[in-house]
């Protein structure tokens, strides 16, 4: 689980955790390579952001604390 802060992917997509439950994302669809059709989840416990989608297949991206 990823603890209060700010996260982004190499790709430019970001993830704010206001505390554990609550989050933010904005997905850049262009630069992680994902269609419109992708549906971002807030993260894995491993620490990926992760996207669902029965058109690509969907992927996912890891999340780095910003800085």
């Amino acid at each position: 689980m990823l603890s209060t802060g700010e996260y982004v992917t190499e790709a430019g997509s970001t993830l704010t955790v206001a505390r554990p439950g609550s989050s933010l994302v904005w997905f850049d669809w262009v630069e992680e390579e994902a269609c419109f059709d992708c549906k971002a989840e807030p993260y894995d416990d491993d620490g990926y952001l992760v996207w669902h989608c029965n058109e690509c297949g969907g992927g996912k991206a890891k999340l780095k604390p910003s800085t």
